[in-house]
């Protein structure tokens, strides 16, 4: 494909006029090329999806399940850069290249280790919109096996040997620990609560782009349905710097301040579900296919670059494992002393203005969370966590006092009981 003359087809085939200045090329993309075209009816950014991605047999189904939920990103009011649509159609193809366009949005992205808390906390936000627009419980039999990682580490390795690859020796000194992320990730997908919604799995800062302050989401084409308690946890830890060794406790707690503030399914047992930071291993694996030439041509020197640092950085999640549970135990705390404050302060009005139908409704929902984790297993070390100096002065934590919310929970009791005996005189 000569892309110039093939792009300046594609304006004019959009409608959108012959292009008028250099085509430059966007840098960031790790699997398609983007390019800054300006044109005589403006300017745009010009995705052009990688020839290989193009070949599988389910891309063109999974780029249209991406595109029914990006109309209803758009429905829904997200901030967020969609695709441009000609027609009824968003992708267009020329010169059997494959596009997408865009209108270019003004501002700049930031990494992992350059998102502020404030930045955190506001991701979280839009991710937590994103999660509420279509949000179901399934039922149990309704949920299926969930994904399962299979990746053959030890052959990989093998195969890169046999090929003198110059990642080879990386492979084979780390496939028992690649091995051990594998099965932690599977059984992390095994206890995933079994909720689905419209997930965003490539909302890590490099995709989202700020401009005055507000966040854009870019880069849509991976929305799908998914497990949004996964998507979230792994989003999280990727905006606290986990994956660029640069982790920070409050850039984490922002994150979820922010989500909960838009969406909250009751969920808050994240540190048992620490393997799903371990999905890096699927981009690894797809990258030693790349470094070994089994996916493409001329990419094998990305391919070895990402492996190195996708080595990296699950050695690095491996080695903040104590860490990174402690920070969602804290977590966990903070969003149930929220509760429980939100709780009392329902109460309150419900003992001072008689029953209100949204109070009674929005109580009795807090209570029977509040219940469960008092009388479940998660109390019980959130309690020894704190007996053993886990959380620091700015913890917040009266839910795990002796009393706290066992005097909030008999309160509640007490209230529902003599508010039947006055139903029933």
């Amino acid at each position: 494909m000569e892309t110039n003359k093939t792009i300046d087809k594609l304006m004019r085939k959009a409608g959108l006029g012959g292009v008028t200045g250099r085509i430059k090329p966007v840098s960031g993309g790790l699997m398609h090329r983007m390019f800054k075209v300006t044109t005589q009816s403006g300017t745009y950014a010009v995705k052009c999806l990688n020839p290989e991605i193009m070949k599988r047999p389910e891309a063109k189904a999974n780029y249209r399940t991406a595109e029914a939920c990006e109309k209803r990103l758009e429905e829904a009011g997200i901030p967020m850069v969609p695709a441009l649509t000609f027609g009824k159609r968003k992708m267009l193809s020329v010169d059997g290249a494959y596009f997408y366009i865009y209108r270019w949005q003004k501002g700049a992205i930031t990494d992992e280790s350059g998102a502020t808390p404030s930045q955190c906390k506001k991701a979280g936000e839009l991710l937590g919109r994103i999660h509420a627009i279509d949000s179901k419980i399934l039922p149990a039999k309704k949920c299926g096996e969930p994904e399962v990682s299979d990746v053959d580490f030890a052959g990989l390795a093998k195969l890169a040997a046999e090929k003198k690859s110059p990642v080879a020796k990386l492979l084979q000194e780390s496939v028992p620990m690649l091995a051990d992320a594998q099965e932690k990730l599977n059984a992390a997908r095994q206890n995933l609560p079994p909720v689905l919604s419209i997930c965003d799995g490539d909302m890590d800062p490099k995709n989202v782009m700020w401009f005055r302050g507000k966040p854009y989401v870019i880069d849509l084409e991976c929305l799908s349905y998914d497990n949004p308690v996964g998507s979230c946890l792994d989003l999280a830890l990727q905006w606290s710097g986990l994956t660029n060794g640069a982790f920070r406790r409050e850039s984490l707690a922002a994150f979820f301040e922010g989500y909960r503030k838009s969406y909250d399914n009751g969920f808050v047992d994240y540190d048992s579900l620490f393997g799903v930071a371990y999905t890096w291993i699927e981009w690894l694996a797809y990258n030693i296919r790349r470094a070994l030439g089994l996916e493409g041509e001329n990419e094998a020197e990305l391919g070895e670059s990402e492996v190195r640092n996708t080595i990296g950085r699950i050695r690095a999640i491996g080695e903040s494992e104590g860490e990174i549970t402690a920070a969602l135990r804290e977590v966990r705390v903070r969003a149930m002393e929220a509760l429980s404050d939100r709780a009392s302060e329902l109460l309150d009005k419900l003992e001072r203005q008689g029953i209100r139908r949204a109070y009674v409704e929005e109580l009795s929902g807090a209570i029977k969370v509040l219940s469960a984790y008092y009388d479940g297993p998660k109390w019980k070390e959130d309690f020894a966590a704190d007996e053993a100096g886990a959380f620091g002065a700015d913890v917040k934590r009266g839910v795990l006092s002796e009393d706290g919310l066992y005097d909030l929970l008999e309160r509640w009791s007490e209230w529902v009981e003599e508010n039947c005996r006055k139903e029933n005189r």
